[in-house]
């Protein structure tokens, strides 16, 4: 694809050589000295002045700056001014490109000329020839009977044909528009040729992007039938684009999609919006026909100054199952979200309203809240005196939904962290901490986090103080033993805390997510959010273990527990580890090695029996050739509810690089606790230099309302540096 490059520098160079070839003409001198770094080799130079001509012969070698030719013979006719080349021509450009050739013949001004068995090997080992060329214009070069191929030529027999390859009769390189056309091509396939098209054309490679069209996928679905996507690219202008990629169904006729993205000086912006007409079968197992169906997904993110940005994100779908059902994403939930925030030094400041649609079918999109506004500031001091650091978080939230709660609340935690290293290396850290919030609500259940009313609703202003004093001691021991370090951590953290502090009068709206293990056992607060507090005066403890070697090895373990004094948690209903004075045992053990083994394995195990209460494990065993990944979680479910059971999951997951070209990747997830299989996978695909084929197999067995057992095929294939291809 650079031939025409290449053979219009080949001439730059030719040219150059006759110029210098000139020093034994007297009448050249100026010019001459206009072209002085073009430097010429020769066995022998000989000027014919009956002839005019010119003549470099044995092994001469020109070179003008990064570039350099090669040739047998180069001969300049200063009566017509025709530069020419024979035998064995060869040209390296700075880009790493090298160009053969067996005759060239050029006029001086470089603009016509005539090539013959020209050959072109690209600096990504692509390759170009063609029987003649001629350069018309100086910007357009034309190949007669020209092929090209990005694929290396087999090792053991170079004349057997590429995996594919372009040949036309006629390859036209024009400069200006900067585009390679083909008149009269075929794809050959291993040396078959497999399509033929009159005209064909794509981008040169000085060309970052071309509008056109991209190469099709295909793809098969038992919901959607058999699909086909061809995607149009449109290179709108230097900072914005447009991919149009409508799909094709047998059983659901056209979905319409497509991409816009464009960067401004200040940011970025990006839409995704797709959208049908369709049937669909709601929760209620009725089918609408011919229903309105789609979703959209954008991002926005601008800066104001060198401290501010604002942006948003929006995310909506027609109904619950569209996603899924087309493929374009598998999410529960979708936010909508516009906010406003700022950096400076040790302080942050967020503004932002946000909205949620749940695409489960146990929710009421009414139930779901809305946010405006929720406002937080975040700061934290320069170490002062004797390395003590004050921090506030402090943050103002009106929420409001449909049907259900309101509440209106402004809270502040303020803080003061102190650490001290004594004298035998044992380190300490002092903290106390204040969170004041105040709330208005509106009919909250306080018998429940349930966001529907009852008949104990309360409607008011309500709000809490609460305080917490904490002291947290660690002692280290390390110990180096050759390549081999380990370090040997107790650590012991005391907590004072009044009871209670989570009346019924204040809402959970977020904090009702919250798992206890080993990553939040010294926390403050083991809530995520802020309307639930970790109440009680409490100790915890554990024991923390590290090791590595110098080539990289590396294991960690940590075993911990906390006692809480009196009182009664806040999660005493829940599964979490905590509905005891005397909490659930957790920790981890974690091993990384440089010889392609990895594990993780996480747990809580109740105190009184020993028993399991929440296992994890991920696993990575082997090379790039062949390596295995296994997840598994159980979690155990100590509620009395009929509707409710243990969760047990394994996933497994195979990849493996089979050969040079090939790979595989697999994947298998099952149902412990119901038995039954969940997702399968199986993907193939092979790459090389010059082209990948991409399959997908999916298989799930789960069904969600319209959300049948699903068996999905999908390929791509990709042609490099075939790119686009331009329509007529």
């Amino acid at each position: 694809m650079k031939n025409s490059v290449s053979a219009i520098a080949l001439s730059l160079s030719f040219s150059a050589c006759v110029i210098s070839a000139k020093l034994v003409h007297a009448q050249a001198v100026d010019a001459i000295e206009q072209n002085l770094p073009a430097l010429i080799s020769a066995d022998e130079v000989i000027y014919d002045e009956g002839l005019g001509v010119v003549t470099a012969t044995g092994n001469v070698e020109i070179s003008q700056g990064q570039r350099t030719v090669l040739a047998d013979t180069i001969s300049y006719n200063i009566n017509n001014n025709v530069v020419t080349a024979t035998g064995n021509i060869s040209l390296l450009e700075p880009s790493g490109d090298i160009i053969f050739a067996e005759h060239v013949e050029l006029t001086e001004d470089l603009k016509e000329g005539f090539i013959r068995d020209i050959r072109v090997l690209l600096s990504d080992r692509s390759r170009l020839a063609a029987s003649s060329g001629q350069l018309t214009g100086g910007n357009i070069s034309v190949f007669t009977n020209g092929v090209f191929s990005p694929c290396e030529l087999c090792k053991d027999n170079p004349d057997r044909a590429p995996i594919w390859q372009l040949k036309a009769k006629k390859v036209t390189h024009n400069k200006t528009s900067q585009t390679i056309k083909y008149d009269h091509a075929w794809m050959e396939i291993f040396g078959v040729p497999v399509i033929y098209t009159p005209y064909l054309a794509h981008p040169d490679p000085t060309v970052k992007r071309r509008s056109g069209f991209l190469l099709p996928s295909y793809g098969s679905s038992t919901q959607l039938g058999n699909t086909l996507q061809i995607p149009y690219y449109w290179a709108i202008d230097d900072s914005s684009e447009f991919l149009f990629a409508p799909i094709a169904t047998t059983k659901q006729g056209i979905v319409l999609a497509g991409e816009y993205e464009r960067k401004f000086n200040t940011g970025d912006l990006s839409i995704e919006a797709s959208a049908t007409v369709a049937d669909r079968r709601d929760s209620n197992d009725t089918v609408r026909n011919n229903e309105f169906r789609g979703q959209i997904i954008s991002e926005g993110r601008f800066d104001i100054d060198r401290t501010w940005r604002w942006g948003y994100n929006l995310e909506r779908a027609t109904d619950d199952t569209y996603g899924r059902v087309y493929g374009f994403n598998t999410d529960s939930e979708l936010e909508t979200s516009v906010f406003a925030e700022g950096f400076r030094g040790r302080n942050y400041a967020k503004i932002d309203s946000y909205t949620f649609q749940s695409l489960r079918s146990d929710i009421n999109d009414s139930e779901n809240p809305f946010v405006l506004p929720r406002a937080e500031y975040n700061f934290v001091s320069q170490p002062g005196i004797r390395g003590g650091t004050y921090r506030l978080d402090s943050n103002l939230q009106a929420l409001a939904r449909s049907e259900g709660r309101d509440s209106r609340r402004l809270s502040m935690i303020g803080g003061w962290d102190l650490p001290h290293t004594g004298s035998w290396g044992d380190q300490y850290k002092l903290t106390g901490q204040v969170q004041t919030d105040g709330y208005w609500v509106n009919d909250v259940n306080q018998d429940s986090s349930d966001v529907r009313s009852s008949d104990n609703n309360y409607s008011g202003v309500t709000g809490r103080v609460f305080p917490q004093l904490a002291l947290e001691w660690r002692y280290p021991f390390a110990s180096y033993r050759g390549n081999f370090t380990q370090t040997v951590e107790p650590i012991v953290q005391g907590i004072l805390a009044p009871n209670g502090s989570n009346p019924g009068e204040i809402p959970n709206d977020d904090s009702q997510e919250f798992e206890f293990d080993d990553t939040s056992l010294f926390s403050l607060n083991r809530f995520a959010g802020t309307d639930r507090v970790d109440s009680g005066s409490r100790v915890s403890y554990g024991f923390k273990w590290t090791a590595s070697t110098t080539s990289g090895n590396q294991a960690d373990f940590l075993l911990g527990q906390s006692y809480r004094f009196n009182g009664k948690s806040a999660l005493y209903e829940e599964n979490s580890g905590l509905r005891d004075p005397l909490s659930d045992i957790v920790g981890h053990v974690g091993i990384y090695t440089t010889d392609n083994f990895d594990a993780l394995y996480r747990f809580r195990i109740a105190p009184d029996d020993f028993s399991v209460n929440r296992n994890e494990v991920e696993v990575t065993i082997g090379p790039e050739a062949f390596n295995l990944n296994l997840d598994y979680v159980f979690l155990k479910d100590d509620n009395i509810d009929d509707e409710t059971s243990d969760r047990e999951e394994v996933k497994i997951g195979l990849n493996s690089q089979l050969t040079e070209y090939w790979s595989l990747n697999s994947s298998y997830t099952r149902d412990l606790d119901e038995d039954d299989s969940r997702e399968a996978s199986l993907g193939m695909i092979y790459q090389d230099e010059c082209i990948i084929i991409d399959s997908l197999y999916t298989r799930t067995w789960f069904r969600d309302r319209e959300l049948e057992p699903d068996n999905r095929f999908t390929v791509e294939l990709t042609f490099k540096h075939l790119g686009t291809i331009q329509p007529l």
